[in-house]
């Protein structure tokens, strides 16, 4: 697991997780500080409480069932966020907004983990404001695979942000992951240029605009955190 290898390399403490669902990522994770954002957690009483037997972390974890949004705007903490894994609403604005957000206390050396950005074909691109909103939609080409335009979200950070490292695993629909540091193959994207951009700018350029890996490049990065 990515996000796991990360926390036990850099030997941190605090993780966040934004859209948790039924914390089938969540509940797996080991860390000290255990922080989950959700305005509609999908797991009930009883599978919280198994979890904190399977792994023991979870018996101290912070739930926090409203919006990022809201989270953002009122916790307030002591401590900074050495890991957050970005999974909520797959918008290019939630995404950034949720991105921008978690760089406000990320420590110097923290590591941002943007889930769905290299969608697999158009159908999982659509820009819907929720998985059912996706499915309702009857798209061409929809196989349940959904991610959104979250990767509008990459493309604009590698465009304005010099002081981020950005890269996109190819594995698990495109991870995303930001750390802070100075820019490589830098993007000059204007807002209207990505406003009018489709899928298939995308899918023509995905190396260039996503900075996109190969998956065994993560080793790589590991080492190197």
């Amino acid at each position: 697991m990515v996000i796991q290898q990360i926390l036990d390399k850099k030997l941190a403490s605090t993780y966040l997780e934004i859209g948790v669902a039924r914390g089938s990522n969540f509940f797996a994770i080991r860390a000290n500080r255990k922080i989950a954002v959700d305005p509609n957690f999908a797991f009930s009483k009883s599978r919280k409480i198994k979890w904190i037997f399977k792994n023991f972390y979870n018996l101290k974890a912070k739930y926090y069932q409203l919006s990022s949004d809201s989270f953002f705007a009122n916790a307030k903490f002591s401590y900074s966020w050495d890991l957050v894994f970005i999974d909520g609403i797959h918008t290019y604005q939630q995404s950034l907004k949720d991105v921008n957000n978690s760089l406000s206390n990320l420590s110097e050396t923290g590591v941002i983990v943007l889930h769905d950005c290299n969608p697999p074909h158009e159908a999982a691109a659509y820009p819907a404001d929720s998985l059912d909103h996706a499915f309702s939609l009857n798209l061409p080409g929809w196989t349940g695979e959904w991610c959104g335009d979250v990767w509008k979200a990459i493309c604009y950070l590698r465009s304005t942000r010099k002081d981020l490292k950005i890269f996109v695993l190819d594995c698990d629909h495109g991870l995303g992951i930001i750390t802070k540091g100075k820019s490589e193959n830098h993007l000059e994207l204007s807002e209207q240029d990505l406003a009018n951009m489709t899928y298939d700018d995308l899918s023509r350029n995905k190396n260039q605009l996503l900075n996109l890996k190969d998956a065994t490049y993560f080793f790589e990065f590991l080492e190197a955190i």
